[in-house]
C-alpha cells in the first residue's frame, strides 16, 4: 500500500488593502476650502495688528507728553 504524503497547508496572505487615492477633484475642493479659513484667519490677524499698532501709537503719545511735562515742570520750578 502506498501512503499517501500530504502536503503542509499553506497560510494564504490576506490581500492587500486598496488606498483610496483622493480624486483631483476632491484634492482641490479641500484646498479651496482651506485657503478660505487661512484667508479669514489673516483677515482677523490682521485687524488684530492693526488695533495694537493704534494702541501703541496712543500709548507712545501719552510717553511723550508725559515725559515733556516732567521736564516743563522741572524748567519752570528753577525759574
Amino acid at each position: 500500500m502506498a501512503t499517501a504524503t500530504k502536503k503542509p497547508a499553506v497560510k494564504k496572505k490576506p490581500a492587500a488593502k486598496m488606498v483610496a487615492v483622493p480624486s483631483t477633484t476632491n484634492t482641490q475642493a479641500q484646498l479651496d476650502a482651506h485657503e478660505r479659513e487661512c484667508a479669514v484667519r489673516y483677515s482677523s490677524v490682521l485687524e488684530k495688528l492693526q488695533s495694537l499698532h493704534n494702541r501703541m501709537w496712543r500709548l507712545e503719545g501719552y510717553l511723550i507728553f508725559g515725559i515733556a511735562a516732567i521736564i516743563l515742570s522741572k524748567y519752570i520750578h528753577l525759574l
